[in-house]
C-alpha cells in the first residue's frame, strides 16, 4: 500500500456516511467512494480496489451488507470492518463468520475504536 490507504465507505444513511468521510479524512485516510446498496459497494469495490471496506450491515435495496461484502470476497482479499447495531445478535455473527472480517464495530462507531481497527487492517 502506497501513500494514504484508500477506504471504500458503505453506509446507507446519508448523514452518517458523509460524517465519517470526514473525519477518515481528517484522519489521513482517501475515502475512494461512498456506497448506499449492496449492488453499489461491489462494483465499486471492484473498481476501486481499495485497502480497506468499513461495511454497515444494513443497507438499501435488497443486498444487505453481508451479501455484498461476499460478492466483494469473491473477487478480492480486501480487509472488511462491519459496523453494525447487531453486533450482539447471534444470527449476524454466524451469518457474518464467512466473510471473515478483521472487526466488527457496534454502533454508533466510536471514532477511536474504528481508527484502531482500519490501521490494523492496513497492516494485513
Amino acid at each position: 500500500m502506497m501513500g494514504e490507504p484508500s477506504i471504500l465507505l458503505v453506509e446507507d444513511e446519508a448523514i452518517i456516511a458523509l460524517d465519517l468521510r470526514r473525519k477518515l479524512q481528517s484522519a489521513g485516510y482517501r475515502v475512494i467512494g461512498t456506497a448506499a446498496t449492496g449492488e453499489d459497494a461491489a462494483a465499486l469495490a471492484e473498481r476501486g480496489h481499495p485497502d480497506v471496506v468499513l461495511m454497515d450491515n444494513h443497507l438499501a435495496g435488497p443486498i444487505d451488507g453481508i451479501k455484498a461484502a461476499l460478492r466483494i470476497r469473491a473477487h478480492s482479499d480486501v480487509p472488511i470492518i462491519f459496523m453494525t447495531g447487531y453486533l450482539q445478535d447471534d444470527a449476524f455473527r454466524e451469518r457474518v463468520r464467512p466473510v471473515r472480517p478483521v472487526a466488527c464495530l457496534d454502533k454508533p462507531i466510536v471514532l477511536e475504536e474504528l481508527l484502531k481497527a482500519i490501521a490494523a487492517a492496513c497492516r494485513l
